[in-house]
């Protein structure tokens, strides 16, 4: 249980609240419990209305003749939502910051001749694409250690991991650049291609099946985070250490989850055709006896196929199941 306290404080510690990110730990270590139980765990009713409002905490209904249950919302999720209410703060106060700022520059202007415009800039709102693109081509052409990428169905342009290929290429200075792609994209042929041509050129590409955001994250230093889905409603520009520290490392928590993506050529190799005819009938959804008739094969020998397939493509769930099948173009 240590590790599993020790993980959340290094993924929420100093983005939410100390107070709340304790309660939210007693209930995660518990792993949730009966709602009429939830004040005693938690030391109130007040507490229990705390995690319900932070959206950290969730009333669950399980199957009949169990009790309903006060459940944790997921570390990444909680993540998210912290994240997108500390950027609208920190727009909200950096608008403030800057309309006072400039508000004192027009009192001193006798006095001075030009404003410091080094103030107030731990976020900046920038709505022009063309200034959003050249702020990507900057960041892309000083990276020294590390680009990361997330990239959802609706991803901005310039965040998408294209430009990393572009020159000056972090990847060639020896820089790692990661990327994690929203799997939808899977399904989209001009997308997909571009995985591949990405992930040929020494990118790291991993899939998820769901991503709810897209952003870019440069040297643990600077992150451009869309406020929406849409572009043209504006990229935050952020600088502040909490904010960036915890945007890394929720990229983190994702990657460790994300199923690694290669090459086409790379990951069509070296399979048999026996367990390709297999991979893709699991595909379409066939059941092991199905599976045994299509192949003229026995029942005990297409399990014994499949869970060879399994162990040496690692594969545990369904979502990574897609993935490889795509990979090895068993799937348009």
């Amino acid at each position: 249980m240590r590790s599993l306290e020790e993980k959340t404080v290094r993924l929420l510690g100093g983005v939410v609240e100390a107070q709340t990110l304790r309660l939210y730990i007693r209930l995660l270590v518990a792993d949730g419990c009966p709602v009429d139980e939830a004040a005693d765990l938690l030391g109130g009713a007040e507490e229990v209305e705390t995690l319900l409002q932070a959206g950290m905490a969730q009333v669950c209904e399980p199957a009949v003749d169990l009790p309903t249950r006060l459940v944790p919302v997921p570390m990444d999720v909680v993540l998210q939502h912290t994240l997108v209410g500390l950027a609208r703060k920190a727009l909200a106060d950096y608008e403030r910051l800057l309309g006072g700022y400039q508000r004192m520059c027009a009192l001193a202007s006798s006095t001075r001749e030009e404003p410091d415009t080094s103030v107030g800039q731990l976020a900046q709102l920038i709505t022009d694409a063309d200034e959003v693109s050249r702020l990507t081509s900057t960041l892309l052409g000083s990276v020294q250690r590390e680009w990361l990428t997330l990239s959802n169905h609706a991803q901005a342009e310039p965040m998408d991991g294209a430009g990393i290929t572009a020159t000056p290429s972090p990847v060639g200075r020896g820089a790692r650049c990661r990327a994690i792609y929203d799997g939808d994209l899977l399904a989209e042929t001009v997308a997909r291609d571009k995985m591949e041509s990405i992930a040929e050129t020494g990118i790291e590409v991993r899939i998820l099946p769901r991503i709810r955001m897209s952003l870019g994250l440069a040297d643990e230093g600077v992150a451009l985070l869309p406020l929406t889905s849409s572009e043209t409603a504006g990229v935050l520009l952020v600088q502040s250490s909490v904010i960036v520290g915890a945007l890394w490392e929720y990229f983190e928590l994702l990657w460790e989850r994300a199923i690694p993506y290669g090459g086409s050529g790379a990951n069509r190799k070296g399979l048999p055709e026996i367990h390709i005819k297999i991979l893709r009938l699991l595909v379409q959804g066939l059941s092991d006896d199905a599976i045994a008739q299509q192949v003229n094969l026995s029942l005990t020998t297409v399990r014994r196929h499949i869970k060879a397939l399994r162990e040496n493509l690692d594969i545990r769930t369904r979502f990574q199941l897609g993935v490889i099948a795509v990979q090895h173009g068993l799937v348009d």
